[in-house]
């Protein structure tokens, strides 16, 4: 039988009894994980060999199981001084009767003595036995001797102790036992093998029954728990199935290696990531050809982890479910794009800095695409960010350099990056490195912190490491502004998308050229969560982003953590100031802007000049100052939604010009879209720019340009 080593010095004399032989053979107290409420996760034995132990103080253990031990094992136990010699006598005058055994004696000390040091089952080996309990007695309380029982039998296969078994049974800690659960429990320690609820669960139920009528008889229950507990239905949990978090359990014992583990974890967290990531692989999943995810949410004051799913299901080996998704290499694609422009930030670049996106050939022949196939001309920083144009983020690491780029994603954590940049090259700003979905979170919970960087935690009992600043709390809110900017990705990915939360939120995909990993991040001021999906043996998903694929189970597990934890706006820092913009220049506004826009920018790093897009008459050539042509709708930055309820066909918006003396041509990015002061013009999602000309003194006069977006 497996005994206990009790590294936890709760029975100390009880140990002087054993032998030296005895205490020689004596395997490790197993590793147990909690969450940071001691609910339990798992636990580990110290060798495979070895049985699950989980030391307990006896004010941890339910009172039903006090008594229902009592009632089963030796009722009159608060009386005998360790040995029963009233049971004793009438065991040795039944079996003496019926020639045989039919009848024991052992009471609970005695039984604690045989688990410290088992011994022959021969008359010498009972005599001892016998001996050793009245020792134990007289120097120890029956609390002290209750606490070594309730620590030191077997309650089934490879179970050591009333605290693993309940834990393993039941999935509680043994002071939450109800007294159906306790009374099954309390039957074991007869005989662990053929009272095994899992296998003889007809026996063990039956001797729960017995044990229950035992407590009514000896009024330690009353009639009314009694029937309750007769009519509880006590489910017995699946035995490949009994630990939660696995992944997360295996990363802490990894890194411990004895005594219970209370770790940062919220098991109610967990839950909600698991079930988020199951339920958007099942409904995505086979359409798709998405077989895994991994799910992982941070609390950002802390590092500590609060929930980490390492796959969709630990138990599916087909789909190499025990694979962590947490730990494992994968590419970011785009998601490290915010600290590229985080970067640019610290070097000078401002939100409202025009970046061209328009074809290029970047070192070594590669021709960056966006997501969407298409260009979209001279766009804003913000715009380029929060769209995730791939083309305006090559540019800037251009502009900023590689080593630079790489140097900081190395001071966001990104310790697996260790390549070099010559490596990596420009293609590093799209995600072409191999990092962790725990550096990725752990880097935004950063960016949520204003630019500190904290290891992420895992033991609740030890102290939050020494921060270290990443990046200054400006850039960093700059970032937090444009990731949060619902408006401002609207282009891309629509008004109603898995970042739309009701909430202060900001987010971020990523999505590998290839279709093999698929990301979507994001954090509030307060907590940080992230989630991957793909596949785990590197084959391809079929055309999903990451706003559809890990998007939708990333805005479910938000909305979980929200309830739990709560958020705040994000608050913005000492040195920054919004200001008045053309957002066509992204410079101050001249009186001929048709609109302005609010941007924000460091105080020490306003834009100067003024807009050059938008001149006066006098000093526009192409447009004679008595002209004054103007596009009076859309106006500029307008943003319209086709409804999907609607036909295509009977969708348009109207165009309408003003100042226009004679014939009014249209053109719609470049191509002719009809004629007159008012033209319809059908809704066609994307960017585009519209203006008229009229004929004037025979030649073409042309209005200014509006740049109008349509989303689905």
């Amino acid at each position: 039988m497996a005994i206990i080593r009790f590294m936890t010095g709760l029975f100390p004399i009880l140990l002087l009894l054993a032998s030296p032989q005895a205490r020689a053979g004596q395997p490790q107290a197993s590793v147990e994980i909690t969450d940071r409420y001691g609910a339990p996760l798992r636990s580990y034995a110290a060798s495979a060999a070895a049985a699950v132990c989980v030391p307990v103080k006896l004010q941890e253990v339910s009172p039903w199981l006090v008594l229902a031990t009592v009632a089963a094992e030796d009722k009159r136990f608060f009386l005998h001084p360790g040995v029963d010699f009233r049971s004793v006598a009438r065991a040795a005058w039944q079996n003496s009767r019926k020639g045989g055994t039919v009848s024991g004696a052992s009471t609970i000390t005695q039984q604690l003595v045989r688990a410290l040091e088992p011994r022959p089952r021969t008359i010498l080996g009972k005599l001892s036995e016998m001996f050793s309990a009245l020792r134990l007695e007289a120097r120890h309380s029956k609390e002290e001797i209750l606490e070594g029982y309730f620590n030191g039998v077997s309650y089934g296969p490879r179970l050591i102790g009333a605290e693993a078994a309940a834990r393993d049974y039941f999935g509680l800690p043994a002071k939450d036992l109800s007294l159906a659960q306790a009374a099954l429990l309390a039957g074991l320690p007869k005989s662990p093998v053929n009272y095994y609820p899992r296998r003889n669960p007809s026996a063990a139920f039956a001797r729960q029954r017995l044990i229950l009528r035992r407590l009514l008889d000896l009024n330690l229950v009353g009639e009314e728990s009694y029937r309750v507990a007769l009519g509880e239905k006590v489910r017995v949990r699946e035995e490949e199935k009994t630990f939660e978090a696995p992944q997360f359990s295996d990363y802490v014992r990894s890194r411990s290696t004895s005594g219970t583990i209370r770790t940062t974890l919220d098991l109610r967290a967990q839950r909600a990531a698991a079930e988020a990531l199951k339920s958007r692989l099942a409904a995505i999943g086979a359409s798709h050809h998405i077989t895994n995810g991994a799910a992982l949410v941070i609390d950002n004051a802390t590092g500590g982890i609060l929930a980490w799913a390492g796959s969709s299901d630990f138990f599916n080996s087909a789909d190499s479910g025990q694979v962590d998704g947490v730990t494992a290499l994968r590419q970011p694609g785009s998601a490290l794009k915010p600290f590229l422009y985080a970067l640019a930030f610290s070097k000078g670049a401002r939100p409202s800095d025009l970046v061209e996106d328009a074809p290029l050939y970047a070192a070594g022949g590669h021709a960056p695409e966006n997501y969407d196939r298409t260009f979209h001309g001279r766009v804003r920083i913000r715009e380029a960010l929060a769209c995730s144009y791939n083309v305006p983020a090559v540019r800037t690491v251009e502009k900023v350099g590689v080593a630079a780029f790489l140097e900081k994603l190395r001071d966001f954590g990104f310790s697996s990056l260790d390549k070099t940049a010559k490596f990596y090259g420009e293609g590093l700003a799209l995600g072409n490195g191999e990092v962790t979905l725990l550096e990725l979170v752990n880097a935004y919970a950063a960016l949520a912190r204003g630019g500190l960087w904290l290891p992420a935690r895992f033991q609740l009992e030890t102290p939050a490491a020494p921060a270290r600043r990443a990046i200054g709390r400006t850039e960093a809110y700059l970032i937090t502004n444009i990731l949060s900017d619902n408006s401002a990705r609207a282009p891309a990915f629509g008004v109603n998308s898995a970042f739309n939360l009701p909430f202060a939120f900001a987010g971020k995909t990523g999505t590998t050229k290839d279709y093999r990993d698929n990301w979507a991040v994001g954090y509030t001021p307060e907590w940080t969560v992230g989630v991957w999906v793909g596949n785990f043996d590197g084959s391809p998903m079929r055309k999903v982003s990451g706003i559809t694929g890990a998007g939708p189970a990333l805005k479910e597990i938000a909305l979980a953590i929200e309830k739990l934890y709560g958020s705040t706006s994000f608050r913005r820092p000492p040195g920054i100031r919004t200001v008045k913009v053309c957002p066509e220049s992204g410079l101050p506004p001249s009186a001929f802007c048709p609109a302005t826009m609010d941007e924000v920018f460091a105080a020490n790093n306003l834009p100067s000049g003024r807009c050059a897009v938008h001149l006066p008459p006098a000093q526009a050539p192409a447009v004679p100052a008595a002209a004054g042509l103007s596009v009076a709708f859309p106006a500029n930055g307008d943003i319209f939604r086709v409804d999907p309820q609607t036909p295509r066909a009977a969708q348009a918006i109207f165009f309408k010009a003003a100042g226009a003396a004679g014939r009014v041509s249209w053109e719609v990015d470049g191509k002719p879209a009809g004629e007159g002061e008012s033209v319809p013009w059908a809704l066609a999602p994307g960017r585009h720019s519209v203006f008229f000309s009229v004929l004037q003194n025979g030649k073409p006069i042309k209005s200014n340009h509006i740049r109008f977006t349509v989303i689905k």
